[in-house]
């Protein structure tokens, strides 16, 4: 047992000052002011730092030179893991997009057997495809690009336990299906789609709950055809996950976005906005390298993952960057970008009952970081780890 000390607590809902937190193994005991720490336990002051939940990331392909379509496997796996640890992602799904049937089935092994040894920070898998729209399929490769199939479906449904999120697009798929998949225990999420806002809005009211990396790879908002972006906004259940880089999307966007989530009729639906990276193998690479996608040579040029013709391909963003981003760039308050990196998507996934808050009884996965959202260290189930400074 320890007690964190001189840090300002986040804690989901509101923010404690001068207050210690005490860690227990791999949970948090309790929130107590600093005159009442038990005592011969042992202190560990933050310097004037601040805590929050350890940020959630449901849509990481790769990290620390690892794509994991490139190797679908438990060892992957952990690298892109503690890639993005360092910049305070504490949890997170990795990414599996549209590819071969036999890599997919890869991918699905290998993040079960994450979730059967406990690996730390996984907390499920993301399918981004194959069930997409060629016409929307970004740099996803269209040779793998498939009808639904008991074959595909068969391979995203055997994964036991944790969270499994599906990307599709509802032309492709059809509501019924949609439905099956949702009441199966899948989440599914529109993304990579032309649909229209009428039958984005019918997807949604089948089980469809969120939109992949909203306003890319979807049909756009016009004034007589709102699209994927305008039905996504504007239903009230609606989750949407979003890049705030300043390339995927404006950040005018973003908080034009976030405004229109909140209504009078559905106080909740101001939640349901919140951050994704979208990260490629860049993130947490010292070098900074390259890399291939499908039949694409990627490169990053000034903070942007690009192909030779300038499409982006991912990003080089990490959790810390999108939120600070929010703050400086959007004009986001700090406990609410804070609440879109974790709290918010730990109720997406439905994993607000361990993760997203800090409270008695959640488990201790944590971020620590200065004003200026730099990650200076971790808590990952109740174990202190200083971020390097190399």
């Amino acid at each position: 047992m320890y007690a964190l000390t001189n840090c300002d607590i986040y804690t989901g809902k509101e923010v404690e000052y001068d207050r210690a937190l005490i860690i227990d193994g791999d949970r948090i005991r309790s929130i107590v002011p600093c005159s009442e720490i038990p005592d011969k336990i042992e202190c560990r002051s933050v310097d004037g730092m601040c805590i929050a939940p350890g940020f959630i990331d449901i849509q990481v392909n790769g990290g620390g030179g690892v794509l994991f379509n490139d190797h679908p496997n438990v060892e992957a796996i952990k690298t892109i893991v503690e890639s993005h640890r360092q910049f305070g992602t504490t949890d997170l799904l990795p990414t599996f997009i549209t590819g071969p049937l036999q890599d997919m089935q890869k991918a699905a092994r290998a993040v079960q057997t994450c979730l059967d040894k406990n690996v730390p920070g996984v907390l499920g898998i993301h399918i981004e495809g194959p069930f997409i729209s060629a016409k929307k399929a970004g740099v996803h490769d269209k040779d793998f690009i498939r009808s639904i199939s008991d074959e595909y479906l068969n391979v995203i449904r055997s994964i036991r336990s944790g969270v499994t999120l599906l990307t599709l697009a509802p032309e492709e798929v059809g509501y019924a299906a949609i439905r099956e998949i949702a009441k199966s225990g899948i989440l599914v999420s529109i993304g990579h789609t032309n649909t229209t806002y009428d039958e984005a809005m019918k997807a949604f009211d089948a089980g469809a709950s969120c939109a992949t990396h909203l306003f890319n790879a979807m049909s756009a908002f016009q004034p007589r055809e709102p699209g994927v972006v305008g039905a996504a906004l504007d239903h009230k259940k609606a989750w949407a996950g979003i890049i705030a880089d300043g390339f995927h999307v404006n950040f005018a966007a973003i908080r034009i976005a976030k405004r229109a989530k909140i209504r009078d009729d559905y106080p909740e639906s101001r939640r349901k906005l919140f951050l994704v990276t979208d990260a490629m193998p860049p993130v947490g690479d010292p070098q900074n390298r390259g890399y291939r996608l499908g039949g694409y040579d990627i490169q990053v040029k000034d903070g942007m993952c690009l192909t030779e013709d300038g499409t982006l391909a991912g990003s080089a963003l990490d959790m810390a960057t999108a939120i600070r981003n929010c703050i400086q760039h959007v004009g986001l308050p700090k406990d609410e970008a804070l609440r879109m990196a974790s709290t918010y998507p730990a109720e997406f996934l439905g994993v607000a009952n361990e993760l997203g808050y800090i409270a008695p009884g959640y488990r201790a996965n944590l971020a620590i970081f200065d004003n200026q959202i730099h990650i200076f260290a971790t808590v990952v189930n109740g174990k202190y780890s200083q971020v390097s400074k190399a």
